[in-house]
């Protein structure tokens, strides 16, 4: 593969995992704000740190450039917090990032190549490696990975170091706690050695950022401040006056996302691709930066020298030749959980605790599938018959065997039955949304606590209307609200159309990111198509801010009109009304009415894939982004191509319908100035994009 090809290929795999995040929260962290309080109210840690300093100051002189051949393997265990979402990453999802943030430290990642070249000659091999513990805190077998559900994975902060801690009373592991938010919106934190006792010590990081973050917090954790200086704040003039403590980093005021490797804002050229600032192409530690974490890690002054110690690796079981055979803690996925009948399911293996070796046996069990039992890894099922059916899976190995069974893993619905049109919800049910009549009953899916419910505060017509309250859930929890199914098997395409009344309120001047959005499924939920959607500011129906509970007046009320046409002559048709939560107010629906015989109809449109398609900023810059909003999920091919029509670099994945957002600065930095074309082909439509390198 070309230089081009690489470049292509490695932007276009910076898919934001959430929308909640901009590029320069992406990659923040707060270790500076967090150390500076403490430091503030502690003269003993305050002087801890200061002698850190010297001692690297003096390590540096007479240690600076020197490669010692001996490389320090830190004993590191994953503590993965999870409530059963996206930031459950799979064993092989940590070995892939580690295996990256190993290469990182090793300068060994094919980015050094783009380093600009004021700064080729202090590239530096750190000689640190990040090894997963083999034994854990009580002496017991592992895989250095733990999982743990909790909600706390959302908005993160200290309370998920008293989950889980192998640190209480010793300083054996670098811990890593993997979790779905930080608190704050950081990307993650760590504190600065010696300013916290061994419990506290370690690294947060949003698993959506992992490999993108952790060699970032390594350096802090090894007494690095960012490039600018020994705050958080970059892209201040005032950083100029500051510095890091490190002689070959030039003075900064630092980058808060993008990249550009000819910035120049202190009086000389920026060290934009060192992994201590807060740019989209990290790349390097300086030679400087190395003494610096060298010098941490050999002192006892903030207890950093005993990670790697002969005595802790044989401890943690991570010293060299080490091998062990754990009796696994087993889990698995589920590509689908629900569908028609007929439904195909990818199960895949997700144990942990124990490392897969060949005395490792699968064996499933799928009542009311097919095949109904498997020995392979992932296997593939068919579900040919409505019902909700069990899933388990028991591994054996030479140190025994464990078994887990997941009640209800599958629901698998019958075509048909639904309710013929006009279907009309006004919420005037009490019961609602389960209703006594079960052929009504609608199906709320939620992360937990607060979620959709009827109400009597406000309404349209009639007296109640369906209300959540999102500013009580966590930020970027989604809860959403699934119709019964509808039949419009008998409905004309002109007629088949939907309008439903909103109603929601800001609380405040912030960042307004709430969402609303509305899918159709024909296939029992197995897959859902993107009809309607508002967010932010054009969600707030009331104008103004609402800074107490909001219940509208008649007049804060808006009427949304969707095309159902594509659901035309389908038997079995889901709606889903999606909420995500931005932490601002109370969010209204009421009268639903589906198949009101109108013609004209709002939202996206239903003949084609792409909803919108667009690059921002165009001329691309530092934040550029290549944004899909799409109908419906679809594999897609992505090429980069030149005004000559050459290919020069392509991308075959799968986007989810709903908004993709596709990060270029890795594409655009490394491109010569003039107008390049992102090609966009799928089965079911096509689009072009033309910009601008400047």
């Amino acid at each position: 593969m070309n230089r081009f090809s690489n470049i292509f290929l490695a932007a276009f795999l910076l898919l934001s995992s959430s929308p909640m995040h901009s590029v320069a929260q992406r990659l923040t962290c707060t270790t500076h704000e967090m150390t500076n309080n403490i430091l503030a109210n502690s003269p003993e840690k305050r002087a801890l740190v200061e002698a850190l300093d010297r001692e690297a100051r003096e390590y540096t002189e007479t240690h600076y450039g020197e490669r010692s051949g001996v490389i320090k393997v830190i004993p590191t265990v994953i503590h993965i917090i999870h409530n059963n979402g996206s930031e459950n990453l799979t064993k092989q999802s940590v070995l892939n990032a580690l295996e990256a943030v190993n290469e990182e430290l090793r300068a060994q990642n094919s980015s050094t190549s783009s380093v600009a070249s004021a700064f080729q000659g202090i590239v530096a091999d750190v000689e640190f490696e990040l090894r997963l513990a083999k034994i854990d805190d009580n002496g017991n077998c592992t895989d250095g990975i733990t999982r743990t559900v909790s909600s706390q994975t959302v908005d993160a902060g200290e309370g998920v170091k008293d989950l889980i801690n192998w640190n209480d009373g010793s300083r054996k592991y670098l811990q890593v706690w993997l979790v779905y938010s930080v608190a704050g919106g950081a990307g993650g934190y760590t504190y600065l050695p010696g300013s916290v006792g061994a419990h506290n010590n370690g690294i947060i990081i949003r698993a959506a950022q992992f490999q993108g973050s952790l060699a970032h917090e390594f350096g802090h954790w090894l007494n690095l401040s960012h490039t600018w200086g020994g705050t958080n704040e970059p892209a201040v003039a005032s950083n100029c006056g500051d510095d890091d403590g490190v002689s070959d980093t030039p003075n900064t005021i630092g980058t808060s996302g993008g990249c550009n490797p000819n910035q120049t804002t202190c009086g000389s050229l920026d060290n934009v691709q060192n992994h201590m600032d807060y740019s989209a192409c990290a790349s390097m530690f300086t030679e400087g930066q190395k003494s610096r974490m060298q010098s941490a890690a050999n002192s006892s002054t903030g207890g950093r020298n005993s990670y790697w110690s002969a005595t802790n690796r044989t401890a943690t079981g991570t010293a060299d030749g080490f091998t062990n055979s754990c009796v696994p803690t087993v889990d698995f996925l589920l590509s689908s959980n629900q569908g028609c009948e007929g439904l195909q399911i990818v199960f895949e293996d997700n144990s942990w605790g124990a490392d897969v070796d060949a005395s490792w046996v699968w064996s499933w069990n799928f009542p009311g599938g097919n095949p109904s039992t498997s020995n392979d890894p992932q296997p593939v099922v068919t579900y040919p018959t409505a019902g909700t059916y069990d899933a388990s899976l028991t591994i054996s190995s030479a140190a025994g065997s464990n078994t887990r069974t997941i009640s209800n893993a599958v629901s698998v619905t019958s075509l048909g039955n639904g309710i013929a049109g006009p279907f009309l919800e006004g919420m005037e049910n009490s019961s609602f949304p389960n209703n006594a009549d079960q052929s009504l009953v609608w199906t709320v899916e939620s992360e937990g606590g607060t979620t959709w419910e009827r109400s009597t505060a406000a309404s349209t017509s009639g007296s109640a209307s369906a209300r959540i309250n999102l500013r009580n859930i966590s930020e970027g929890s989604i809860h959403s609200l699934i119709s019964p199914p509808l039949d419009l098997s008998n409905v004309e395409n002109a007629d088949a159309n939907m309008t439903f009344k909103f109603a929601h309120a800001n609380r405040n001047s912030t960042t307004h990111l709430e969402r609303l959005r509305v899918y159709v499924s024909k296939n029992c939920g197995e897959s859902w198509s993107l009809r309607y959607s508002k967010d932010g500011d054009n969600l707030n129906t009331a104008g103004g801010l609402q800074s107490g509970i909001f219940t509208p007046d008649p007049s804060d009320w808006q009427e949304a009109s969707i095309s159902l046409a594509t659901m035309a002559g389908e038997e079995h048709v889901l709606v889903k009304f999606e909420a995500l939560s931005d932490r601002q107010s109370y969010l209204y629906i009421d009268d639903i009415n589906i198949n009101p015989n109108a013609t004209s109809s709002t939202g996206i449109a239903e003949n084609d894939v792409f909803a919108d398609v667009q690059i921002y900023p165009n001329p691309v810059f530092e934040n550029s982004k290549l944004v899909l909003t799409l109908n419906e999920s679809v594999d897609a091919e992505l090429k980069l191509v030149n005004t000559l029509g050459q290919q020069l670099g392509v991308l075959n994945r799968k986007f989810q319908a709903g908004v993709n957002q596709i990060i270029l600065t890795d594409l655009t930095y490394n491109l010569n100035s003039g107008v390049y074309f992102v090609q966009i082909n799928t089965n079911a439509g096509s689009r072009t994009l033309r910009f601008v390198k400047e």
